[in-house]
């Protein structure tokens, strides 16, 4: 059975999707199919990356949600349709599908993703991995008493979701929350944190831009080389941006593809 990779992007970010995908490919025995949710990607655009994909011995799958697919839940410019695409993947993704794993598209491929694929989730809906570098800032503003966790690397108990998502829940949490900067993943921790299996962040979602405080906590540049699987480079610059001086450029650099 293959690993079923979800993918959320529009247009400008299929350069970097190609790059996370290409990583993957070239670190991952198990067969990979790519499932995309977006909203308005051309067609030529989608049949060129398709072609892309399905070259590099993956299949594909892409799927257009609509805003009305999402009820009463607000689209606005500052949640845009985008915003629940994660959230809501078992509402847009077949119900013959039961877990798919999320990776954002600012994401490196260092190693095989089979261990995290198998996880047991313990019943839960998702799992994720908590980043050290601002949780009491983060936890003291949505005012939980769990880890806050980030949903750059999500795996997704689809049956779970569609069973605990909707888009009731989601209209009123934003509608009583007017402060979310961090939208989608502070809507799952505010709503659904207390319902994530933890993984190691070291692994699984390695924060690029805290890389000195991984060193200064004991890691070494060998370990991360040996035992990291995915590397995130969140925040701006990104690596693909000719400003990027942030760490593990190079690596990032090796791995890109350009169009």
């Amino acid at each position: 059975m293959p690993i079923e990779l979800l993918v959320t992007v529009n247009e400008t970010y299929i350069p970097p999707l190609k790059t996370l995908l290409n990583s993957i490919h070239q670190t991952e025995s198990q067969p990979i199919h790519v499932w995309l949710i977006h909203r308005q990607i051309d067609p030529t655009q989608l049949k060129t990356l398709s072609d892309w994909i399905t070259g590099r011995n993956m299949t594909f799958t892409a799927c257009q949600a609509i805003p009305a697919v999402f009820g009463n839940a607000p689209i606005t410019a500052q949640y845009p349709v985008e915003t629940y695409f994660r959230l809501l993947s078992g509402q847009i993704l077949p119900k013959t599908l039961h877990r798919v794993l999320y990776i954002d598209p600012d994401i490196l491929a260092q190693g095989p993703l089979d261990e995290l694929w198998q996880l047991d989730m313990q019943g839960r809906p998702f799992a994720a991995a908590a980043h050290q570098d601002q949780q009491l800032e983060n936890r003291q503003r949505m005012q939980i008493n769990h880890a806050y966790y980030n949903t750059g690397v999500l795996l997704i108990d689809l049956d779970r979701v569609r069973q605990l998502i909707n888009f009731r829940d989601i209209t009123a949490y934003i509608t009583t929350h007017e402060d979310l900067p961090l939208v989608d993943q502070d809507i799952l921790n505010g709503l659904y944190g207390n319902q994530v299996t933890p993984i190691d962040d070291k692994i699984w979602n390695f924060d690029v831009p805290s890389y000195a405080n991984y060193l200064e906590g004991g890691l070494t540049p060998e370990w991360i080389a040996a035992h990291t699987r995915l590397l995130h480079y969140q925040r701006q610059p990104k690596p693909w941006q000719p400003e990027y001086a942030g760490p593990l450029g190079k690596n990032y650099q090796q791995a890109q593809i350009s169009e």
